[in-house]
């Protein structure tokens, strides 16, 4: 896909992604920049810092950009980044656990990991479970393993 097929949305921040089937994907504006800087600094890119002002199509460009790099450094190595994972789950993997997020609000889940080159934790609704969303509310105000 090409970035000049990304549109700004009329109302928040958020960039417009089409994604097929005359369907589309959102990115906030504050995710896109995290994002970049979080992948320059894993690869040790200064020249993938975030330059470009939040919240325009320059900016979306140089997010896919980091991406593109970091697919390629993938590809050439296998190395995956780390960035996306939660830091306060990383070693869970596997286990149930209950967690009181950032908002106050506990809930419990067992920890998934996503595959591919830029994994994210995942929230399995049980132990049946193979898919789930992703990890949402970080920081945690508390992590713990449960039975």
């Amino acid at each position: 896909m090409k970035t000049n097929q990304v549109r700004l949305a009329k109302h928040g921040d958020l960039f417009c992604i089409p994604a097929g089937n005359n369907g589309y994907s959102c990115l906030g504006f504050d995710i896109c920049q995290a994002r970049t800087l979080a992948i320059a600094n894993e690869l040790r890119r200064p020249d993938l810092v975030p330059q470009a002002p939040r919240g325009t199509l320059e900016s979306y460009a140089e997010y896919k950009r980091a991406t593109t790099i970091a697919h390629d450094t993938y590809k050439r190595s296998g190395t995956r980044l780390q960035c996306e994972l939660t830091p306060q789950l990383i070693g869970l993997e596997g286990c149930r656990v209950e967690v009181v997020d950032v908002h106050g609000t506990r809930r419990r889940f067992k920890v998934g990991k996503s595959t591919g080159w830029i994994p994210c934790h995942l929230e399995l609704v049980n132990a049946r479970s193979t898919s789930g969303g992703a990890v949402y509310g970080a920081p945690f105000k508390s992590v713990q393993v449960i039975k």
